[in-house]
């Protein structure tokens, strides 16, 4: 029945929840489209009229689309039983299957409704229709696997429908399983697009004709918020900017090719980094040289890199074949200024310094005695100049960290202490690179001690990387845990109300676990320390003691 929204009252021992601006316009939105399709829920009043017992949402939402009238069924209830029916309405609830819903609104968009209006209809928000709306660039088969199981983050699903329908298609069929739920997360990881950041852009985005899309589930303000699979056109536009930049700037500027090794500008022959804050002068010796990273470097496509640069030192008196000429550069600097080179002192007889082996042997353990002096004086290492070198020693010996030593070490010898910040990044990086965990299976090396197994153990321990742990409630995780063990992680972090329904069978359990254990780890990182005096820095030996 049709009752006047005058005569009905708000109940006083109503709870509201807070104001919810966006899902409220979009229920009134639904309501001035289709009218309100629910009825309330009314009692009686003593007084006359009736009081509300259940939709104040709707009930409201109706007021504000103007209607005059509402449906309402009306009930006998004591005041008890109207508290437990407004509890029931605002607690049990079933959310509808998000591949059903979209089923929904694509009929609704058959039928003549547009995307905006059909999610109005059913009382969507604006955000929640643009996320459903990735729903319909998924393949139909991948669609119809989700359809009524337990549904991947929507940033999943926004990574899969980037792809086109045939890339999604070869990563599904090549993880599905014969039953249960597919690894989404790897499907996602196989549909995964090339993608730059328009942060890196230097070029005006509303001219170069670049498309950037938001990624609706990336943190606002993130690099990942707005990207384009655009890269020849973010390329192209990219160096005609930084071209554009050279030519304005009151400075000399070159571009050169990018390193991939030192992250940097290749340098050209005969000229090296140098350290510079101040403003380059026109006809100075010193150039700002540009390089921007390749379109298949992976993290820092599109990036663009500049430092200063000037000609190296180059002998002139004195020196075999060296001529008072002054320096020349390449062709693309022959603009440059030319400077005279400074001398050289003069060159030593043939016979001078000559060591033999034995003598060589000699001379490097008198610098290795000098060399551990030094590491040991705290006057000359000190904590940043320590770290510096801890660096230097662990990446100089891998090839891999070799882009990270050129940031340390510049090809001339001279040797750079990063501010700390950057500095932390270099150690985090290096270690990234060279440390991980071994599962206690595959600690079975031989020539290998428990510390070398136990550092990634007490450096995550040390950096809290627990907190870092993605959930591990998902289907293809708890596939992998024995029964007893999800019965004792389901009573020690499933809220006490919610074990009731707790399945006995562990199938059943497995599934029922799924998204309820978000901050369940099984392990945390540390480990024994070990089995040894810790160090102490030995007391200093005054001199004519004995050593």
């Amino acid at each position: 029945m049709l009752i006047p929204l005058s005569d009905i009252h708000e109940n006083g021992n109503m709870r509201h929840a807070g104001p919810q601006d966006a899902a409220d316009n979009a229920l009134v939105a639904s309501i001035e489209a289709l009218g309100v399709l629910q009825p309330v829920l009314v009692r009686p009043a003593p007084e006359g009229g009736y009081i509300l017992i259940a939709g104040y949402r709707r009930f409201a939402a109706a007021r504000l689309a103007g209607l005059q009238e509402i449906p309402a069924e009306v009930t006998l209830m004591g005041e008890l039983q109207s508290e437990l029916a407004q509890a029931a309405e605002n607690v049990v609830r079933k959310p509808v299957d998000p591949v059903d819903l979209w089923q929904h609104i694509a009929n609704l968009i058959d039928g003549s409704y547009s995307l905006q209006s059909a999610g109005a209809a059913l009382g969507m928000t604006d955000r929640h229709i643009e996320q459903m709306q990735i729903l319909s660039h998924i393949a139909p088969e991948l669609l119809e696997a989700m359809r009524g199981k337990a549904m991947p983050k929507w940033r999943i699903l926004g990574t899969i429908a980037a792809a086109p329908h045939e890339q999604q298609l070869t990563a599904f069929e090549r993880h599905k399983y014969d039953e249960g739920t597919p690894p989404w997360a790897s499907i996602a990881a196989e549909c995964t697009a090339h993608r730059i950041p328009q942060e890196r852009a230097w070029f005006d985005i509303a001219t170069a004709g670049v498309a950037f899309e938001e990624d609706l589930f990336a943190e606002p303000g993130s690099p990942e918020q707005f990207t384009t699979a655009d890269i020849a056109g973010f390329m192209r536009a990219q160096a005609i900017a930084v071209q554009d930049a050279i030519q304005e700037r009151n400075e000399p500027a070159i571009m050169l090719e990018y390193s991939h090794s030192a992250q940097l500008p290749k340098l050209p022959t005969g000229w090296v980094y140098v350290e510079r804050k101040e403003a380059l002068s026109p006809r100075g010796k010193f150039k700002r040289a540009y390089a921007i990273a390749p379109a298949n470097d992976w993290n820092d496509a599109g990036r663009v890199v500049d430092v200063v640069i000037k000609p190296a030192p180059t002998a002139t008196k004195g020196t075999p074949g060296a001529t008072n000429a002054p320096i020349r550069t390449t062709d693309d600097m022959l603009e440059a200024e030319e400077e005279t080179a400074p001398e050289a002192p003069e060159s030593l007889p043939e016979d001078a310094c000559q060591i033999t082996k034995a003598g060589q042997d000699m001379l490097a353990e008198a610098r290795n005695t000098a060399l551990h002096a030094a590491l040991r004086s705290t006057l000359r290492l000190t904590p940043e100049k320590a770290t510096v070198a801890l660096l230097i020693a662990y990446t100089a010996g891998n090839h891999a960290h070799k882009d990270i030593l050129a940031a340390l070490v510049a090809p001339d010898g001279t040797i750079t202490t990063p501010e700390p910040r950057a500095l932390s990044q270099m150690i985090g990086e290096a270690l990234a690179r060279s440390i991980s965990i071994t599962p206690p299976h595959r600690q079975n090396s031989t020539h290998l001690s428990a510390e070398y197994y136990n550092r990634a153990e007490w450096i995550g321990a040390l950096i809290k990387a627990d907190d870092l742990i993605p959930e591990l409630d998902t289907p293809e995780f708890l596939a992998c845990v024995g029964g007893r063990t999800l019965q004792t992680v389901a009573q020690n972090n499933v809220p006490i109300e919610d074990l009731q329904d707790m399945p006995s069978k562990v199938a059943d359990l497995r599934r029922w676990l799924c998204g309820r254990l978000p901050l369940w780890t099984p392990t945390h990182s540390g480990a024994p320390g070990p089995s040894t005096q810790p160090w102490v820095p030995k007391p200093e030996k005054r001199r004519g003691e004995e050593a």
